[in-house]
């Protein structure tokens, strides 16, 4: 029986809360071979984030204050950890992730990869609707991911469905330094660059959901109105990968980072 920590980060998702942990704790309690924790990392919440998690039974850890993303997963991170975890798991709170997916995440964690990814863009994903800046956003950071890793075959960057083993999950709490989010980008470049042996990376489907559908649980839809907030991380994303970059050249890794950027280039005038 494996033991795994599913780490949820929350701030103010006490309306999707009440919907998606009943269905990711039954989830959780058909798993064979699996016996996994749930914990809510409240991250500063002004509304009912802390008793929606109490009232569907689960546990909550509460940030002394609104601390960010990056924050709260280290810390979840770190719990998996300190309880002899072997593996640790993340998802949103916001009701985008599926937690019917569960059982063939940790699958392949059981088989040998070190990290499970699950891709809203996967050529076998369905798609509910994306919106046009989400799916430019995707491209955009793929190239990236793509032009400095040899993370060649992932396709979603940006997702928050992360499943990982001990080690991963030791070296994450240790080595990322974002705050907020971006987390997901300056993993991936550090993981390629700093953790040795490089971790096996493995993709799963995931629906691309932006609207519910089916009874789902998302709490915010993406809508016209919220377009402008949502594509300035365009620019923050970049200083994300800019950041990670620095810190892995810093480390002794410069060249290697050229020479990926170099051998990219090269690819796509060859195309």
């Amino acid at each position: 029986m494996l033991k795994g920590l599913l780490v949820i980060p929350a701030c103010n998702e006490a309306v999707s809360l009440r919907r998606f942990l009943p269905a990711v704790r039954e989830v959780a309690s058909r798993l064979n071979g699996y016996q996994l924790g749930i914990v809510v990392i409240n991250d500063g919440s002004t509304d009912d984030t802390a008793i929606a998690v109490r009232e569907s039974g689960g546990e909550v850890v509460n940030n002394d204050r609104n601390r960010g993303l990056g924050f709260s997963l280290r810390r979840g991170y770190r719990l998996a950890l300190d309880r002899g975890c072997d593996f640790a798991v993340t998802m949103d709170s916001d009701g985008q992730h599926t937690p019917a997916l569960l059982g063939a995440v940790l699958d392949h964690l059981a088989e040998g990869a070190d990290l499970v990814t699950a891709s809203r863009y996967h050529t076998d994903s369905e798609r509910f609707d994306p919106p046009l800046d989400r799916d430019l956003l995707n491209v955009a950071f793929t190239a990236a991911i793509h032009a400095v890793t040899g993370f060649h075959h992932l396709t979603d960057p940006l997702t928050g469905f992360w499943a990982m083993n001990r080690r991963v999950a030791a070296f994450l709490s240790e080595h990322l330094t974002l705050e907020r989010y971006g987390t997901c980008l300056e993993g991936l470049i550090k993981l390629w660059y700093l953790c040795k042996p490089t971790p096996k990376l493995v993709e799963v489907p995931h629906p691309a959901i932006y609207a519910n559908h089916d009874g789902g649980c998302l709490n915010r839809e993406y809508s016209p109105s919220n377009q402008e907030m949502r594509v300035e991380r365009f620019g923050t994303h970049a200083l994300h990968v800019i950041a990670a970059l620095q810190a892995v050249a810093a480390a002794g890794h410069g060249e290697e980072v050229a020479d990926s950027i170099r051998a990219w280039r090269q690819m796509i005038q060859d195309i």
